[in-house]
């Protein structure tokens, strides 16, 4: 197995290998438990996204492609107020929703009390 990618982080590496495995090439992640250990190990522990000899080349095209591209940026001062009216919720809504958990938290509180009466039974 060759080296593919040198990853920043986990969440990085595991971005990677799922990339390669919907392009159809299999791919391991060496090191990704280590860095739960990093106050006993050597604080340059690196995570490596790994594939076969083979499939070398399909992978790091596969990797330059995503290595290349733009950052998605999201213009967050677009359509504030309109964002705002779609996000709070209104007074009928709000009571719909603490009338739904209230029933949620009666019926659920209901069936916990009859499967602790049938465990204690039994």
């Amino acid at each position: 197995m060759i080296i593919a990618y040198r990853a920043a982080n986990i969440a990085d590496a595991h971005l990677v290998r799922q990339m390669l495995e919907a392009e159809g090439i299999p791919a391991f992640i060496q090191g990704e438990y280590l860095q739960g250990a990093v106050g006993e190990l050597p604080a340059n522990t690196e995570i490596l996204v790994r594939v076969s000899d083979d499939r070398y080349d399909d992978a790091r095209a596969v990797v330059a492609e995503w290595e290349s591209g733009e950052p998605v940026v999201f213009d967050d001062d677009a359509d504030d107020d309109a964002a705002a009216v779609v996000a709070a919720p209104t007074a009928k809504q709000s009571a719909i929703r603490y009338f739904l958990l209230f029933v949620a938290i009666v019926v659920g509180g209901s069936i916990a009390m009859i499967l602790l009466r049938r465990l204690a039974e039994a």
